[in-house]
């Protein structure tokens, strides 16, 4: 009886087998940033899906970082979620590139389209890098006014993963008494729910070092407050 043939692995195609792809996706990815000619979107997000495909599988995609965000300055909210995905996984992980994210999101956080505005803001604040925390703050305080609720409702929830990273950044900033005016006063009810949310965890934590803390804490769960919505 002859022996059983042995198997061999190959290589899916789609797998790169080396850092020649990836020098290849960082070349097409510079070709592509800053062009404007029509289906430029479409190329670029065929590219992105190889990048995020790749990183996923554990490749160090790393490299292509600067042209990812180059190719990012598009309106295409497809595209944005996918380098934010990107940006943020690295981020985490390498501290070279956790600063260039924050100011890279940070721009977005002030783009045109409050759906970039939310999605940007929402990414920021997911970061969790401890020692890059003060940058959270200008964003969030400008997330809290701005005119589109869904920008509203995820700034109201940033800070709350903002007072898990730094409890002392998010309570020096204020940002509790003003999800407490936010709550109050805001037209949209998710916004209320959020703060109503987020105030209820804040208050709880702060209660057993803070007499104000507590306070609030009893007075938000008083119907007295309840009857005000």
């Amino acid at each position: 009886m002859a022996p059983p043939a042995q198997s061999h692995r190959s290589s899916s195609p789609s797998q790169p087998s080396g850092k020649g792809e990836v020098s290849d996706l960082k070349s097409q990815l510079r070709q592509l940033a800053g062009s404007r000619a029509p289906g430029v979107d479409d190329s670029k997000r065929d590219l992105f899906k190889k990048v995020i495909s790749y990183m996923t599988i554990g490749v160090d995609v790393s490299a292509v970082f600067g042209e990812m965000v180059m190719c990012s300055a598009t309106s295409d909210i497809v595209l944005k979620k996918m380098c934010y995905l990107y940006v943020g996984n690295y981020a985490k992980v390498n501290p070279d590139l956790a600063l260039l994210t924050i100011n890279f999101l940070q721009r977005d956080c002030k783009d045109a389209d409050p759906m970039i505005r939310g999605l940007a803001l929402r990414s920021l604040c997911s970061l969790r890098v401890a020692n890059l925390v003060e940058y959270l703050v200008g964003p969030l305080g400008s997330g809290l006014k701005d005119n589109s609720s869904y920008v509203r409702i995820v700034a109201v929830m940033g800070v709350l993963k903002l007072y898990h990273i730094s409890a002392s950044t998010c309570v020096d900033a204020d940002f509790p008494q003003t999800l407490k005016h936010l709550m109050l006063n805001d037209s949209d009810t998710q916004v209320v729910a959020n703060c109503l949310t987020a105030l209820q965890e804040i208050w709880s934590a702060e209660a057993s070092t803070s007499e104000e803390a507590s306070r609030e804490r009893e007075a938000l769960l008083s119907k007295r407050l309840y009857t005000t919505f």
